[in-house]
């Protein structure tokens, strides 16, 4: 008979300790570089939006993103744990051929669907990170870690500012499909140097692993979606998303190992924080889908509903480059700050540069490539600021054994209610046309949708101020899970099934 308990911590092999610099370096670089998939997934995709409607004839191009991060948010905790079960290595190398056979898919469909297929594989691609910050912990000496995890953010940056001019260059001389084939190549060098150069850690954890509750989680989620974007499909899909979203609630309430644990939600610094992490995430996904159709809508002298008319390399040069350049100076502005100011704080200035961002174009402010630049800084002043502060609020909250399964929670947060409100916001962008493509008979959007959408961001980012005001942990300096360690263990902490 099974015996629920703690699951054992994390324990660095002995070889680990005695590994040298130069093989250290080198996993780091190499495990650093596979983080990179992630930014580069949306960063040379995101530009060739309009090329892929115009090519595929759809209205709802928004599920380009939708539907990786849908199936990212679902994914992420199982593979998460699947991967201390059985190996981080063998899992990262599983999910990064989903992750190549995903992006064929998607070069060569001639089908929407099979593109949306291609985009769902793509999605495993997002667990990277959480695989790779687990491998560098268990793989490198104790003293090197830091540098690691400071290089895997590096790393991410980077791509941020190399991503959109790779990705506007390609597609405007070559097409998205050549994008996605400089993806697939890139992907393809850095999955062999990972099953080359990175040994498979020891680590081991137990853990029962919620696949049932993922399928409530996600059927549900796609069930809402379908519902917003196929009328005909409205009076199943909502009852059939709502029956199953509450049976999710139930489900994960009377397991021992949930998706989502009923027992750490409970904790106001929890809930808030996921709460903060929702009303983000709304914003984050629509732009990811939204932003780039809107800066480059056509541009017709005297027609406020037309738009600027940004080529592909324009929209990853004025808005592209700011935007990565000062999240990343704000991701290590943000840590400096938790620690000296408190992270609560860090993560109001991040919710009310959101704010601002939104009504930049929710007000029809941004009327010219100088205020894109403007929207990209205050944009990247958010997104930087916002996951330096929610982890270390998180952080804060609970104790360390609990730190892992409360990312994920986030994560699943984040990216779930990110796709729900890029597929709502692409219908609402849709019912507001400002032509008709001569060449394919498709309708292109006005600039009137994009600001309602917009407008609909900034409210919630303005409700994630209001919970970051009304919240009562993260006021004091961070101090790294100090506090939160100390005589606060969860009275239900993550479980293991030990036979």
């Amino acid at each position: 008979m099974a015996e629920h308990l703690p699951p054992p911590l994390s324990r660095k092999p002995a070889d680990a300790e005695s590994r040298s610099k130069a093989r250290s370096i080198l996993i780091i670089a190499v495990v650093a570089l596979m983080t990179e998939i992630v930014a580069f997934e949306f960063t040379l995709v995101a530009p060739g939006l309009p090329e892929m409607a115009a090519a595929f004839r759809t209205q709802q191009i928004a599920l380009v993103m939708t539907t990786p991060l849908l199936v990212a948010g679902v994914t992420v905790p199982i593979v998460g744990k699947i991967a201390d079960v059985y190996g981080k290595k063998k899992v990262l190398l599983a999910t990064g051929a989903a992750f190549l056979l995903g992006t064929v898919l998607c070069a060569i469909a001639s089908a929407f669907p099979l593109f949306l297929v291609g985009r769902g594989l793509q999605g495993l691609g997002l667990v990277s990170p959480v695989i790779c910050y687990g491998l560098v912990r268990d793989l490198i000496p104790a003293k090197w870690v830091p540098l690691g995890i400071g290089g895997i953010g590096v790393g991410i940056g980077a791509s941020s500012l190399i991503g959109p001019l790779l990705g506007g260059w390609m597609i405007d001389h070559h097409g998205y499909r050549g994008a996605l084939w400089v993806l697939f190549v890139y992907s393809v060098v850095i999955v062999a140097a990972i099953a080359i150069c990175v040994p498979e850690t020891t680590v081991r954890i137990a853990h029962r692993i919620d696949y049932f509750g993922a399928a409530l989680l996600g059927i549900g989620a796609t069930a809402l979606i379908a519902g917003g974007i196929r009328p005909d499909l409205r009076a199943l899909a909502f009852p059939l998303g709502i029956v199953l979203l509450v049976a999710f609630v139930l489900v994960e309430r009377r397991i021992a190992q949930p998706l989502i644990s009923m027992s750490l939600l409970a904790r106001p610094g929890v809930w808030m924080t996921l709460l903060l992490g929702a009303a983000y995430g709304v914003y984050n996904g629509a732009n990811a889908a939204l932003l780039p159709q809107y800066l480059r809508l056509p541009a017709i002298p005297g027609d406020p509903d037309s738009g600027l008319g940004m080529t592909a390399t324009q929209y990853s040069l004025y808005y592209g480059l700011s935007s990565g350049v000062v999240a990343a100076a704000c991701g290590i502005l943000g840590g400096w700050a938790a620690r000296r100011f408190a992270p609560r704080t860090v993560g109001l200035v991040a919710m009310v540069a959101a704010v601002i961002a939104g009504l930049l174009i929710g007000l029809d402010l941004i009327g010219s490539f100088g205020m894109v630049i403007v929207y990209g800084v205050a944009f990247g002043v958010g997104n930087g600021l916002y996951y330096v502060s929610t982890t270390n609020l998180l952080i804060e909250a609970v104790p360390a054994n609990t730190q892992a399964v409360s990312s994920s929670m986030k994560f699943t947060a984040e990216q779930v209610v990110g796709a729900l409100s890029s597929a709502y916001l692409g219908v609402l962008i849709g019912s507001y046309v400002l032509m008709v493509n001569p060449k394919t008979g498709q309708p292109i959007p006005s600039a009137q949708g994009f600001r309602y959408a917009y407008l609909i961001c900034a409210v919630a980012a303005a409700i994630g101020v209001v919970v970051l005001l009304l919240m009562r942990h993260g006021r004091t300096p961070a101090t790294g899970g100090v506090v939160s360690g100390q005589g606060d263990e969860d009275p239900r902490p993550e479980t293991a099934a030990v036979c």
